[in-house]
């Protein structure tokens, strides 16, 4: 399964932007840190284009 990448935004504003091989991988990354943020999680379809898969908040 090809990586995700997640885009989110922290409570103080902070915009990160990183690849993670699956979306429950990151939310558990970001529970363990306490990481309060809404991120979207994209992945590339055949196109080679970028859809939103997933968002939340944290």
């Amino acid at each position: 399964m090809p990586d995700v990448r997640i885009a989110w935004i922290t409570a103080d504003g902070e915009e990160r932007e990183e690849a993670w091989p699956t979306i429950e991988r990151f939310r558990a990354w970001a529970l363990g840190e306490g990481l309060r943020c809404s991120w979207r999680a994209y992945r590339e379809d055949a196109d080679g284009e970028w859809e939103l898969v997933d968002q939340g908040r944290m």
